[in-house]
């Protein structure tokens, strides 16, 4: 595949979109050309804004799953910058992920996508020790600064998100959002033979709780025809949650921008405030009014009428007004 999928234009709109700010003056007027000057300093510096400013502003979620008339997904680079950049919609993983994969790889990142598979104890749906099918994307960076270093990237996998590339080395644990850690483990799964081992992330709320698997991959490269397939069954598969209840992620930045603080979580018929684990209900959603209302005032969010039209009759629908 070339690296090149969006070209200097939309790459320039893409920073500008997530508020890229240069680590040092490099004495030239446009995002792009000073990203290139703090690559050639240090490309991991650079990773870990993008991905910060990334989750600051794509909201994560599945608000076209609900909000639609079609209610299907695209992947096509073109489509995913459409969506998440230019009408500045929330997107889940596979979009989210998708549209920063191709701005890495346009960037010249050495970089490639693999498969996740979400663990039951985040779905709910089985033992706490068993991961469902291929349902989750992530990222695999090498960075060259003397000697190679990998690291896994994510952008879009809801409130338990990694807001920084974590090393792909076992055991260290990280703060995400504090108090919240997480960390990388290798091991092997039960739905796996003994003699394979996979990468497992782990996250915790706080450092005195016990450590809860997320997701797992291995460290195989997944094409796009791969994504697509599991897309299809992600966004339309009737076991899907995706598909029987709407939610929207989107991360808090502090007032310098520099770290990640909490979160706007969108569930139900409440919109919720994480910052440093203490939650608070900021908005009651009692009727679908109520919603696509909080849809653009926590997350930016601008829906059409045809689109508001769409969830009418839908098992995620809200009371049209109160009674």
């Amino acid at each position: 595949m070339s690296s090149i999928i969006y070209n200097r234009a939309k790459l320039e709109e893409y920073l500008e979109h997530i508020g890229y700010a240069a680590n040092r003056a490099c004495g030239r007027a446009g995002k792009l050309d000073q990203l290139e000057c703090d690559m050639q300093e240090n490309s991991l510096t650079v990773l870990s804004e993008l991905q910060r400013k990334h989750l600051g502003t794509i909201p994560f979620g599945n608000t076209a799953l609900h909000y639609s008339q079609h209610r299907t997904l695209s992947l096509q680079p073109d489509a995913l910058f459409h969506k998440l950049i230019q009408r500045k919609l929330d997107g889940y993983c596979m979009e989210s992920t998708g549209l920063f994969y191709n701005v890495l790889m346009s960037l010249d990142f050495d970089v490639y996508a693999t498969g996740a598979r979400v663990s039951h104890a985040v779905s709910g749906s089985g033992p706490k020790d068993s991961f469902a099918g291929f349902g989750h994307m992530v990222l695999i960076v090498t960075i060259r600064a003397g000697h190679l270093e990998q690291y896994v990237v994510d952008v879009a996998f809801g409130t338990q998100c990694m807001t920084k590339p974590l090393k792909l080395e076992e055991g260290t644990a990280v703060q995400v959002i504090d108090p919240a850690e997480a960390r990388l483990v290798r091991m092997s799964i039960r739905e796996l033979s003994d003699r394979q081992k996979v990468w497992v992330y782990e996250t915790r709320s706080r450092p005195q709780v016990d450590w809860s698997p997320a997701y797992c991959f291995s460290e195989v490269e997944f094409l796009p025809q791969d994504f697509e397939i599991m897309s299809f069954f992600t966004s339309q598969h009737h076991s899907s949650w995706f598909t029987q209840k709407l939610v929207c992620v989107k991360m808090l930045l502090d007032d310098d921008h520099q770290t990640i603080v909490g979160q706007y979580v969108l569930s139900g018929s409440e919109v919720k405030k994480r910052v440093h684990g203490d939650v608070k209900v900021v908005k009651e959603l009692r009727t679908e009014a109520d919603r696509v209302e909080a849809l653009q005032e926590f997350f930016g969010i601008i829906l059409t009428k045809e689109e508001i039209d769409g969830i009418s009759g839908t098992v995620a629908q809200l009371p049209v007004q109160c009674s």
